[in-house]
């Protein structure tokens, strides 16, 4: 539980510098490293609780990332992926939408991507696992850090031999939601989630990718 804003930027920074840095190490070990970043829209399940469905809007997302060569047609992908969102409830039995707070998602995730061909045009399948932050941006509650995996498919596209365009639809799935609650009281209402509660988010993206090293 961090309840600091200030330190919660400063973790959220130190995790992010982190991860990035950890990309670069390791384009001398293998025979080429893909660096992309991407853009796209991100579309979400709602989640039931005691009094309706938390509603979490679809907006655009966006990230960067890493795939790492370590055979042909085989691949280790680092991942960072983000989106800014809102999160309402529509209460029962009347269908009320309230509005509840901001919300910043990010996942840190790690896998693998298989390549199927050689060619300058390559459909891929990926794979990935890793945690999400859920920060809420509202200083009477706390982050939530949950376990996620995803699974995605795509193409790589060469437009030469050192840039290319990706494309890409994906199943994110943060894992251990169990149950929710939404209470009430003189100090306002608040939301407590639980584990294994089926929430599940999709997107389509875009993006530029940039090949380090040579094949």
């Amino acid at each position: 539980m961090i309840n600091n804003p200030l330190l919660k930027k400063r973790i959220r920074f130190t995790l992010i510098t982190i991860f990035f840095t950890a990309l670069l190490f390791p384009v001398n070990s293998f025979a080429q490293t893909e660096i992309f970043g991407f853009g796209g829209y991100m579309m979400s399940t709602s989640v039931p609780v005691n009094r309706g469905d938390l509603q979490i809007r679809d907006v655009p997302n966006y990230g960067l990332g890493a795939d790492i060569q370590i055979e042909r047609g085989l691949q280790l992908e680092l991942l960072w992926i983000s989106e800014q969102t809102h999160v309402k409830i529509k209460e029962y039995p009347l269908g009320n939408l309230t509005d509840l707070f901001d919300m910043n998602v990010h996942y840190f995730q790690i896998g693998a991507v298989y390549e199927m061909g050689r060619k300058k045009a390559r459909p891929f399948l990926a794979f990935t696992v890793g945690a999400t932050l859920f920060d809420a941006k509202d200083d009477t509650r706390t982050d939530e850090w949950r376990a996620s995996v995803t699974f995605g498919g795509g193409g790589k596209f060469d437009l030469s031999k050192k840039i290319g365009i990706r494309l890409q639809a994906r199943m994110l799935m943060p894992l251990n939601f169990s149950g929710a609650g939404l209470w009430c009281g003189t100090g306002g209402c608040g939301i407590s989630i639980g584990s294994w509660t089926p929430f599940v988010q999709f997107d389509l993206t875009a993006g530029i990718y940039v090949k380090l090293g040579g094949r």
